[in-house]
């Protein structure tokens, strides 16, 4: 099961996981990865899901476009070559757009 860091520290930008599993776009949700910890939201509760990178070991990133939640896995959806599984990614945060989601989430929470 994946630690979901962004429940104990929502200002976290960065994290380093393990990719637990990889999923081909020939399955259902096109290209993505499981990893044993993230701080990427998911989204949910009229929130958008996280986008950011993942930084893989040779230094190249992957974009993460979007965070899918099923059979209760999160699953991150991955723009470019697959990491294999077992490798250690970097995974960061595009933290502008989580930043501003934040605020907007506050600001209407004040306004309602």
């Amino acid at each position: 099961m994946t630690e979901l860091l962004y429940q104990r520290d929502s200002y976290l930008r960065e994290f380093g996981a393990t990719v637990e599993e990889v999923r081909p776009a020939g399955d259902a949700g096109g290209d993505a990865v499981l990893l044993n910890r993230t701080a990427f939201y998911p989204g949910g509760g009229g929130q958008p899901a996280d986008h950011g990178e993942l930084i893989l070991p040779d230094g190249s990133a992957r974009a993460v476009v979007g965070v899918a939640r099923e059979d209760g896995k999160l699953w991150h959806l991955i723009e470019g070559e697959l990491p294999a599984a077992g490798e250690v990614v970097q995974g960061r945060i595009d933290w502008e757009r989580r930043y501003a989601l934040m605020r907007t989430h506050t600001a209407l929470h004040i306004l309602c």
